[in-house]
């Protein structure tokens, strides 16, 4: 009889520390705050923050690039007047001229496909 009381009361106590257990709220988690959502005052006052205004810097860049594509088609120009090949003018892409290109205006016709037709 003390056998059967004894497994009663401990199979009670294991249900009662299971009970227990489970009724218990999750542990919290630190909050973290997401860095796609941070709308910070660098971000709302327009200016760039190396130096100065946004829009400003977008114009220097503009004429920076225009610049830069009326010196590549000098190159290139360069490069069709020594083009041997024969082929028309606006079916031969200024990247071909290889010869004639430095580095940087080859990238740049990479990234712009331009034909050598279009560089006047």
């Amino acid at each position: 009889m003390m056998l059967k009381i004894s497994a009663t009361a401990g199979l009670f106590l294991a249900f009662a520390l299971a009970t227990a257990a489970c009724n218990t709220k999750p542990p919290k988690q630190a909050e973290v705050p997401d860095a796609l959502s941070d709308k910070g005052a660098d971000m709302a006052a327009g200016e760039d923050a190396r130096n100065g205004n946004v829009n400003a810097n977008e114009k220097g860049a503009a004429e920076g690039a225009e610049k830069l594509h009326a010196k590549c088609c000098l190159s290139c120009k360069e490069g069709l007047a020594k083009d041997r090949s024969g082929g028309a003018p606006n079916t031969i892409p200024c990247a071909d001229f290889t010869a004639e290109l430095d580095m940087v205006c080859l990238e740049h016709f990479r990234g712009k496909k331009t034909m050598a037709s279009e560089c006047k």
